[in-house]
């Protein structure tokens, strides 16, 4: 995702929900500088009938999710222009590279 909250107007993120690790891997996303062009990109992901486990949050400027869809694993990868597989296994080391460089609880 683009890194740039003070500048832009709005985010489109995508989300996978790993059941092999019960966890939220964030597959990337997109920001915008203008409020048309947050409404245009969001009013052209597709929402999926039924269940997936990938979703598409809208987020505005602070990073809040404002509203979301369910997608397909195809939706993804046309609006990243990468396979699933490699955007899932990105997205797991990323989380992975966070998570270890959070710093440990001592447990009583």
């Amino acid at each position: 995702m683009i890194n740039q909250q003070e500048k832009s107007v709005g985010f489109i993120q995508l989300q996978f929900f790993d059941s092999t690790t019960d966890q939220v891997v964030c597959l990337g996303g997109a920001g915008f500088v203008t409020k048309a062009e947050d409404d245009a990109a969001w009013a052209n992901v597709p929402v999926f009938e039924g269940e997936s486990a990938f979703m598409a949050d809208r987020l505005d400027a602070e990073g809040d999710i404002v509203d979301e869809k369910p997608v397909s694993a195809e939706t993804c990868e046309k609006l990243m222009g990468r396979p699933i597989a490699s955007l899932i296994s990105e997205g797991r080391a990323q989380l992975k590279a966070y998570l270890e460089s959070l710093p440990s609880v001592a447990t009583a």
